[in-house]
């Protein structure tokens, strides 16, 4: 593991997002589940990560066509369909060494790994990349082509299904966990292209809460056959697009503290300093692989109404917290800032990471009493 300290020099670190983007090279292809960290989680000179962690995301290879191209396939009417996706066998796993559990609604973490399941009825939201909306005037009608699809069994591995999905083949469908708000989904025609946001705030530092609405993925299916009614879809893959942190804070008696509420913002230098992203944005468009769907942070400068990242337990007030954190990536790391209530007294101190997608990332973190 590569070592990584708490007290650096300031100049060594980006000190605006922008440059801590500019840093990591642009997007990683990291297609796993929440992993184990092994060089840039948080670190101090007195606190280490602990913990093995496993990934949990299923990297599947996409199908490959077999058409002639001297007999040219007649392509089937677009209509609603009834549609079974299912994810591609394992036997198609390129390489076989990224198989994987993947990353589903329900997450218990076991022995620092990360378990994952789908439970029946669970709703991912989907959107024909392959299509522009329109208005049929011959017919009357005009195509649905978003809506949600459900899991058909409880099961790390599941399939989906719904009625009504506008699709024909070679279709390409977006497919996003949890489903977001439509107000925060926009479809653009020309050139086909969606965006839509993700939110961190209003976490609780449970792992059901982030399980539910702030493990954010994203995956496409490809429709490779159609009926007059039905549709079959595979999912090629999905992705983490956040970061999954466990804290716990320890004060200098190397106690552990019971965390009423916990608030993240970026250290070091800039604008940005004191200050943590409350969303990010998404762009997916047709025929841009999962792994080059990344999310951005939207970043506002403390004179902006810029404000930490707060996450407050309800009263729990567990000793470890489970965070998403938005992936930012820098050479030497990135300075974060922490401040814990806890028994009515405050605790503030510092840390440094590099945050990849897709990881998990178990950090104990020594603070100060105010």
């Amino acid at each position: 593991m590569k070592k990584i300290y708490t007290q650096p020099r300031i100049e060594t670190v980006a000190s605006t997002p922008q440059q801590m983007l500019c840093a990591s090279g642009g997007i990683k292809a990291q297609i796993s589940g929440y992993k184990q960290n092994t060089g840039g989680g948080f670190s101090q000179t007195f606190a280490w990560l602990a913990g093995a962690v496993c990934s949990s995301l299923l990297f599947l290879g996409t199908a490959c066509s077999t058409n002639n191209p001297d007999q040219p396939k007649q392509q089937a009417e677009l209509k609603p369909r009834t549609l079974i996706v299912t994810q591609q066998a394992v036997s198609k796993v390129t390489p076989a060494s990224a198989v994987r559990r993947l990353p589903q609604a329900t997450i218990t973490e076991n022995g620092g790994v990360l378990d994952a399941l789908w439970s029946i009825g669970d709703e991912v939201f989907y959107r024909n990349l392959s299509r522009n909306e329109y208005y049929d005037e011959e017919t009357g009608t005009k195509p649905e082509l978003s809506g949600t699809l459900r899991a058909d069994k409880e099961a790390s591995i599941a399939s989906f299904s719904g009625d009504r999905v506008w699709c024909t083949e070679d279709d390409q469908l977006a497919l996003i966990y949890p489903v977001p708000d439509p107000e925060a989904f926009t479809f653009h025609d020309d050139p086909l292209t969606a965006e839509y946001t993700i939110s961190v705030a209003g976490q609780d530092g449970s792992l059901a809460t982030l399980a539910k609405d702030f493990h954010h993925i994203y995956g496409i299916a490809s429709v490779v056959s159609v009926t007059g009614t039905t549709a079959n879809a595979e999912l090629a893959q999905m992705k983490s697009l956040l970061t999954v942190c466990k804290f716990s804070f320890v004060d200098g008696s190397d106690n552990k503290l019971p965390i009423s509420s916990l608030e993240i913002s970026i250290g070091g230098e800039g604008s940005y300093v004191g200050t943590y992203p409350q969303q990010g944005r998404v762009t997916i468009a047709q025929n841009v692989p999962t792994w080059n769907v990344s999310v951005v942070p939207e970043w506002k400068a403390s004179n902006e109404g810029g404000k930490p990242l707060t996450i407050d337990t309800k009263g729990a007030n567990p000793e470890e917290v489970y965070v998403a954190l938005f992936p930012i990536y820098a050479e030497d790391g990135v300075i974060y800032n922490f401040t814990v209530t806890s028994g009515g007294n405050t605790y503030t101190g510092t840390a440094r990471a590099t945050l990849n997608e897709g990881e998990f990332v178990p950090a104990t973190i020594k603070l100060t009493k105010n």
